[in-house]
């Protein structure tokens, strides 16, 4: 029975049960998969993948901005 893998989170080395899912890592840093995607080895992967000895997880914050209209039609 496998005991845990290493990872790399950040830059840092951190070691995780061996079945963790891509998903459960949502929950482990904190973060909302709306407002984040997180990346193994630079690619994104499904939440019900599960992570291998030696992957690099990687996160990119969403940010969403909307552009003022152009001709609303509106009187300032």
């Amino acid at each position: 029975m496998k005991g845990t893998i290493k990872v790399f989170l950040a830059g840092r080395e951190v070691e995780l049960p061996w079945n963790t899912l891509i998903g459960e890592l949502y929950e482990m840093l904190g973060v909302s998969r709306w407002s984040t995607l997180l990346l193994v080895n630079g690619k994104p992967k499904a939440d019900d993948s599960y992570l291998n000895d030696g992957d690099v997880i990687t996160w990119l914050r969403i940010t969403y901005h909307e552009s003022p209209r152009e001709n609303s039609g509106e009187n300032t």
